[in-house]
């Protein structure tokens, strides 16, 4: 260095030999050094190759503050001096802030909570069990496993293994279960769904009610109906079939005659009594009276009641197809001849 100032003064004074050489070299190597200082060469390591250390002098030029350390390649490091005449060198600028605020930090993780800490984003683990969930309660609860993973829930059970509903999961209100429609708006169908195989069935419903004094029936819209038989009155001495007499009257707007108008009733129920001497089928004589409905004949009125039971008693001589006479007494409902009863017993 002192070599390389000595020749450029050598350019300015001409090589001429003066006195006081040395005070004005080491007058002038000094405010090299020290500009050098301020241009900011010794504040951090020369750029090189080798290991060589400089050591910065004392000058008195005004010296430039540094901006900025220069890094070196090699492995020795400038160690910069004091400028009497100038500034400081100023080190290179620090690391900016990453944050200002917590919200700076979010990494979208529900299971890690992020702070700022003096500038830095520091992150920490959610508790094992903090609710970390989607908001769907179709895929299950997630919940945080300590480590920073939300891990996946169970899902609940869709199926319910009915093949008469269709199951979904609404993400808010959960697993549903909604019966497949089986009514065919038919009141004479009972509609059912077979839950193994799914199958709709639409069966007739029974409209028998038991009851043989009611007509039954069915329609689509108004459903099942029971109609009493009621009773019939017409002209003459006899009843339609399926019908006995039940008195007689007269009509003058069937003739002349007396006892022209019959009276009707159907053949239906326990038993019944009826003008006449014997029972419809279906039915065994329990015993005579006198009805003057009937006429004026004595006896003329029997009481019929259905053949029904294991066993039964009757005033006709014998028994009715499916059952066997197993005995006779007398009854003086049927009559005033002895053994006029028989005892008849189901096959």
């Amino acid at each position: 260095m002192r070599l390389v100032l000595l020749l450029a003064l050598a350019g300015v004074v001409s090589c001429t030999a003066f006195d006081g050489a040395d005070a004005f070299i080491d007058e002038v190597d000094g405010s090299a050094a020290g500009a050098a200082g301020g241009a900011g060469i010794s504040g951090g390591g020369f750029p090189g190759t080798g290991s060589m250390s400089g050591t910065g002098g004392v000058g008195a030029g005004a010296g430039s503050t540094g901006t900025g350390a220069s890094t070196g390649t090699g492995g020795g490091a400038n160690t910069g001096g004091t400028n009497t005449g100038g500034g400081a060198n100023t080190g290179g600028g620090g690391t900016p802030p990453t944050c200002t605020t917590p919200a700076d930090c979010a990494d979208s993780n529900p299971c890690t909570k992020n702070d700022c800490v003096s500038g830095k984003c520091q992150a920490t683990f959610e508790n094992a069990g903090k609710d970390c969930g989607n908001g769907s309660v179709c895929d299950g609860v997630e919940a945080c496993d300590g480590a920073g993973i939300c891990k996946p829930g169970t899902p609940p059970q869709i199926d319910d293994g009915d093949a008469c509903t269709a199951d979904s999961c609404d993400p808010v209100t959960g697993v549903k279960h909604v019966a497949t429609s089986v009514n065919d708006n038919d009141a004479c169908t009972t509609d059912t769904c077979n839950p193994v195989t799914g199958v709709v069935s639409h069966t007739p419903v029974d409209i028998d009610d038991g009851n043989d004094c009611t007509t039954d029936s069915c329609t689509a819209s108004g459903g099942v109906k029971h109609t009493t038989i009621g009773s019939v009155t017409q002209c003459g001495g006899s009843c339609p079939s399926g019908y006995h007499v039940t008195g007689y009257s007269t009509n003058f707007s069937c003739g002349s005659s007396t006892n022209n108008q019959v009276t009707c009733k159907y053949n239906c129920g326990s038993s019944f009594s009826k003008c006449g001497s014997g029972c419809p089928s279906g039915y065994h004589t329990t015993g005579y009276s006198t009805n003057f409905s009937c006429g004026s004949s004595t006896n003329n009125q029997v009481s019929c009641k259905k053949n029904e039971g294991s066993s039964f008693t009757t005033c006709d001589f014998s028994c009715p197809s499916g059952y066997v006479k197993t005995g006779t007494s007398t009854n003086f409902s049927c009559g005033s001849s002895t053994n006029n009863q028989s005892t008849c017993k189901k096959v």
